[in-house]
Parts: C-alpha cells; sequence; structure tokens
C-alpha cells in the first residue's frame, strides 16, 4: 500500500511538474525544480516499502547501480542547490535543464538495471538509432 501510494504520488507530481515548465523557461525554476525533483525522491523512496531501506540502498549502491546511483543522488541534490545559487538566468535554466535531463536518464537506466536484459537492450536499441542500420 505505501509503495503505490508513494509510487502514484511522485510520478503525478513528476508529470504535474511540467506545466510549471514555462516558469522555468521564464527565469522563476523554483516551482518546477521543486516539485519535479521531489517527485522523483518520493518515487524513488517508494521502493522501500518493497524491500525496506537497508536492503534497498544496499541494492541502490552494489556494483552494478553505483555509477547510476551516485549520478541520479548527486543530480537531484545539485538541482535543488543550483536552483538558489544566485547565478544569472540564461546560464541557470541551461544548468538546470541538463540536470534534470540527468536525472531522467539516471532513473531510467537505474529501472532498466532491475529489468532482465533491460540495459542491454537499450544499447542495441541506441547504437541501432546512431549506426542507421535496423
Amino acid at each position: 500500500m505505501g509503495f503505490g501510494i508513494c509510487f502514484t504520488c511522485g510520478y503525478l507530481m513528476t508529470f504535474a511538474s511540467f506545466r510549471l515548465f514555462i516558469k522555468l523557461v521564464e527565469g522563476n525554476p523554483a516551482p518546477f525544480v521543486f516539485l519535479y525533483t521531489s517527485g522523483n525522491i518520493m518515487s524513488l523512496l517508494s521502493s522501500m516499502f518493497l524491500s525496506g531501506p537497508k536492503r534497498q540502498f544496499k541494492s541502490m549502491f552494489d556494483e552494478k547501480r553505483r555509477t547510476t546511483s551516485i549520478t541520479y543522488l548527486i543530480s537531484l541534490g545539485t538541482s535543488i542547490i543550483v536552483c538558489f545559487i544566485p547565478i544569472p538566468t540564461g546560464p541557470k535554466i541551461g544548468l538546470l535543464v541538463l540536470l534534470l535531463l540527468v536525472q531522467m536518464l539516471a532513473s531510467l537506466w537505474y529501472t532498466l538495471s532491475y529489468i532482465p536484459y533491460g540495459r542491454a537492450t537499450a544499447k542495441k536499441m541506441i547504437l541501432s538509432v546512431v549506426n542507421g542500420s535496423d
């Protein structure tokens, strides 16, 4: 029950944040960044209801997922920090969009690590697109 509620609320928050994307582009990144990142954190925490916090952290930092987990967590924290650092709007927005993209890709790569052959299949698909072959 806890997993379902946290997971659903997390993804609803993440998807709802996109209605605030225009605020990010207009130079007010806090509403979008905070909602997007909070939704990602809640979704991540939802899996602790299935396996428990200790096992979840052990799984996150095993050899297979360590780099992705660290990248994901750093991008989560850095997004919030950058949001409130007084730097020019243009570079701030560019950096935030990059960090949010990293969050999205790291989350996807992390999720694929739990699907048998998930990462291998994704790599094949990416290489197929890059190489222009079927």
